[in-house]
C-alpha cells in the first residue's frame, strides 16, 4: 500500500473514533430555558442527555422528576428524586417534591414522613406545612390536618392551597359560615381558577335551602311493627346559624296483653335550630310536640325538645345531650304512657394514626318510676385507601335499670356484652355510589324477668347505601337486622328499612 494512502486511512479512523467527543456537550441552560417556558417535551430530553453524561446531576434529577410527576409518571420520578438524595440527602427542593409526589400518588403514610424531613430543615416551610395537612386532609383526618394548614397560612397568608383545604374542612364540619368568607377571598384573588370556582359553587350548595322526605319501616319478632314517613325542610341563617323544620307521623300495630291487637299513632312537629360559635363547637336547640293516640286510651300530647353541644375535647370530640321525648316503640309502651328524659355524654378521638376510641355514658329518666344507665367503649384499629376505609376492633358495652316493670320495654339488670365489630366505609369503585356498612357480634349476660342469662349470643347488622343525583337531588337506603332491643328480652330480632330522599334548591 502507498504510504499516503495508509496515512489517509490512519486519520480517517481517528476522525471516527472521536467524533462522539466533538458532538456538543448537554446545555444546562437551554434544558432550563425549555423548562420554564413550559416545553415540557424539549427541557426531558435535554435534562435526559445532561444525565446521560453524568447520572448524578442534581439540577436535572430534580426537574426532569418534576416533569415526570407532572405527566402521572410518579415512579419514573420518585426513582429520580431518590438518586439526587442519595448525593445530596439534605437538599430541600428534592425533598418537598418527593412528599408531593408520594401525596399525588396516595400514598399518605409515607407523604406525611416525608414532609416532616422538609420540616426539621425548614421549619415554616409553607409547602411542606400545607403538603402535611393535605395529607391528613385527604386521608379524612380533617382535626389533625386543620393546625397544619393554618401554619401554612401563617408562613405565607393568602396560600391558595391552604386557603382551599381550610375551607373544604370547614363545609366538612358544618361551619358554612366560615367556608363562605374563605370562599369570598380566594374568589376576589383567583376569580377564574377552577378550584376556586368550584368551592363557590360547593358552599353555595352547602348554604342551599333543602328539602327532604323518608320513609322508615321495622318490625320485630314480638309481632310490633312501626313505619314513620317524613318530611323535613332546611336553610342558613345569619350569625353562623340554620333552622330545621320537620314533620313524621308514625303507625304503630302490635299485641296488648289486655286488648289483643292494637294501632296507634304518633304524630310530631318540630323545629331545630342550630349555631356554631367557632369552628369545632356546633349547638342545636330542638323543640316541638307529639301527638299519640290509640284505641285504648285518650290521645295525648308531649312536649318533646332538647338540647346537643359538640365540642373540642383535648384533640377529641366531645358531645353532651339532654333529650325529652315520648318511648316510642309499640302500642303496649304507648297504652303506659311512659316518656323519658335522657342525659348522655361521649368523646371520641384517635389515640394513634390508626387506632380510634369511642366511649359514651347516659342516664334515662322514665316516667313510670324506672331509670336506666348505660355506657360502651370501643376502639378499632383503621386501614385507609383513598377511597376506603375499613375498621376492625371491640366494643363492651353496659346497661342497667333500677326497676323491673312490666310496662312493654326491655328493662334487664346489669347486662354487659362484649362484641368484636367491623366496620368500613367509602365509595364504591369510581362510582358515584358510597356505602357505610358494619357487623358486631358477642356474647351478653344479664338478669330479667326472674331469670338469668348467661352468654346469649348478641349481633347487629348495618349497610346504607347512596348517591347523588341529577338536578340537586340525592338518595340513601338503609337497612339493618339484629337481636339487640330497648324493648323485648332473650329469643328477640328485629330488622329495618328506609330511605332518603333529598332536593338542595337550586343545587
Amino acid at each position: 500500500m502507498r504510504p499516503d494512502r495508509l496515512l489517509q486511512g490512519v486519520a480517517l479512523s481517528f476522525l471516527v473514533a472521536a467524533a462522539p467527543g466533538l458532538r456538543a456537550a448537554p446545555d444546562p441552560a437551554a434544558a432550563d430555558a425549555a423548562f420554564e417556558a413550559g416545553d415540557s417535551a424539549r427541557a426531558l430530553a435535554l435534562y435526559d442527555e445532561i444525565l446521560a453524561a453524568d447520572a448524578n446531576d442534581v439540577n436535572a434529577l430534580l426537574k426532569s422528576g418534576k416533569l415526570l410527576s407532572w405527566d402521572g409518571k410518579y415512579d419514573e420520578a420518585l426513582a429520580r428524586y431518590d438518586r439526587a438524595l442519595s448525593r445530596e440527602p439534605d437538599n430541600q427542593a428534592v425533598l418537598l417534591e418527593r412528599g408531593k409526589v408520594l401525596l399525588w400518588s396516595k400514598r399518605y403514610d409515607e407523604a406525611i414522613p416525608a414532609f416532616d424531613r422538609v420540616l426539621s430543615l425548614a421549619p415554616g416551610d409553607p409547602w411542606a406545612l400545607c403538603g402535611t395537612a393535605q395529607a391528613y386532609a385527604w386521608r379524612g383526618r380533617g382535626r389533625e390536618a386543620r393546625p397544619f394548614y393554618e401554619k401554612a397560612l401563617a408562613a405565607e397568608p393568602g396560600m391558595k392551597e391552604a386557603m382551599l383545604g381550610l375551607a373544604y374542612l370547614d363545609l366538612g364540619d358544618g361551619d358554612t359560615t366560615k367556608a363562605l368568607e374563605r370562599s369570598k377571598s380566594l374568589t376576589a384573588a383567583h376569580p377564574n381558577d377552577p378550584e376556586v370556582v368550584e368551592l363557590a359553587k360547593q358552599v353555595k350548595r352547602a348554604r342551599a335551602p333543602w328539602v327532604l322526605i323518608g320513609w322508615d319501616g321495622a318490625d320485630d319478632s314480638d309481632e310490633n311493627r312501626m313505619n314513620t314517613y317524613r318530611a323535613e325542610g332546611g336553610f342558613a341563617l345569619p350569625a353562623r346559624m340554620d333552622l330545621r323544620l320537620g314533620y313524621a307521623h308514625s303507625d304503630l300495630h302490635g299485641p296488648v296483653p289486655s286488648a289483643g291487637e292494637v294501632d296507634s299513632q304518633a304524630d310530631s312537629l318540630f323545629g331545630v335550630l342550630g349555631w356554631q360559635p367557632r369552628t369545632g363547637h356546633r349547638a342545636e336547640l330542638r323543640a316541638g310536640a307529639t301527638r299519640l293516640a290509640d284505641d285504648l286510651a285518650d290521645s295525648r300530647t308531649v312536649g318533646i325538645g332538647g338540647i346537643v353541644y359538640a365540642f373540642p375535647l383535648a384533640g377529641w370530640t366531645g358531645r353532651a345531650a339532654i333529650a325529652h321525648d315520648p318511648f316510642l316503640y309499640s302500642p303496649r309502651i304507648l297504652e303506659n304512657a311512659i316518656d323519658v328524659t335522657s342525659l348522655t355524654f361521649g368523646a371520641s378521638g384517635r389515640v394513634s394514626p390508626h387506632v380510634r376510641i369511642e366511649t359514651n355514658a347516659g342516664y334515662g329518666d322514665f316516667s313510670d318510676g324506672n331509670a336506666r344507665l348505660s355506657a360502651d367503649a370501643g376502639a378499632w384499629y383503621a386501614w385507609s385507601w383513598p377511597r376506603q376505609t375499613l375498621q376492625l376492633g371491640g366494643v363492651v358495652r353496659f346497661l342497667d335499670y333500677a326497676e323491673d316493670l312490666d310496662n312493654g320495654y326491655f328493662d334487664p339488670d346489669t347486662l354487659v356484652a362484649a362484641l368484636v365489630s367491623l366496620r368500613s366505609d367509602g365509595s364504591i369503585g369510581s362510582s358515584a355510589w358510597s356505602y357505610e356498612t358494619s357487623v358486631e357480634a358477642g356474647a351478653q349476660s344479664f338478669t330479667f324477668d326472674g331469670g338469668d342469662a348467661s352468654g346469649e349470643p348478641l349481633f347487629n347488622l348495618h349497610a346504607l347505601v347512596g348517591r347523588p343525583l341529577p338536578h340537586g337531588f340525592s338518595f340513601q337506603i338503609f337497612a339493618d337486622f339484629g337481636n339487640s332491643s330497648a324493648a323485648s328480652g332473650p329469643g328477640y330480632s328485629s330488622r329495618a328499612f328506609g330511605f332518603r330522599l333529598r332536593y338542595t334548591i337550586g343545587g
